[in-house]
């Protein structure tokens, strides 16, 4: 949602409240490791997710397994401020 008014200057601006950052439960901690987990098919990048914890990656890769038997599914740690900065 924006606000745009009669004395709009055309910014958006988003109301606070409105947004609603869902990390899953890594999100309820702050640490400077995030999981990634990276979905190859034919030896491309097909899909990338980031996780909190470790453990839900290797959770999710092992549900992406079973689901997708052709893709290649791995797990890393990377520093969050590759992420962001």
């Amino acid at each position: 949602m924006t606000n745009h008014g009669a004395n709009d200057d055309r910014r958006d601006e988003v109301w606070q409240g409105m947004v609603n950052w869902d990390l899953g439960v890594g999100g309820s901690h702050v640490s400077p490791i995030l999981w990634r987990c990276d979905a190859l098919r034919a030896g491309k990048l097909y899909n990338r997710s980031m996780f909190g914890t470790r453990e839900e990656a290797e959770q999710f890769a092992h549900r992406m397994r079973e689901a997708e038997p052709d893709q290649i599914f791995s797990v890393e740690s990377i520093r969050a401020s590759q992420v962001w900065n």
